[in-house]
């Protein structure tokens, strides 16, 4: 699974449904932190629609970013991170890092390969 697109929309829709309280667990509200780790998550999913190397570096800073507002959450500080359980704040950020990871060749400027053609030596 190595498109961009996809990847984009996991972004999104992982981002909104973070702070929309779609488990009706008797958590806290969103928090800012929480909304601007979810708008980081949206931005990125949309960014990424655009393949350059940029979006992707920022999509794995979001990613990474999500799973560490889930350790900190653990560290008893949960006003900093998204309102879901921590270990599931974890394990979307590892996920959405991983999966980023893999799709990484999708991004930046294309290589022009020249299959058969030997370049000539400059004497």
């Amino acid at each position: 699974m190595r498109s961009s697109w996809s990847l984009g929309v996991v972004y999104i829709v992982l981002g909104g449904l973070s702070v929309s309280g779609i488990g009706k667990r008797p958590l806290a509200p969103p928090t800012t932190a929480a909304w601007v780790i979810a708008a980081l998550l949206i931005v990125a999913g949309l960014a990424l629609f655009t393949k350059t190397r940029a979006a992707f570096y920022l999509a794995l800073f979001a990613g990474a970013l999500t799973a560490a507002s889930g350790i900190l959450a653990f560290a008893h500080h949960p006003e900093l991170s998204l309102p879901v359980h921590p270990a599931l704040s974890v394990g979307i950020g590892l996920y959405l890092v991983f999966r980023t990871a893999i799709a990484a060749s999708a991004f930046g400027p294309k290589q022009q390969k020249t299959k058969g053609v030997v370049p000539e030596d400059e004497a």
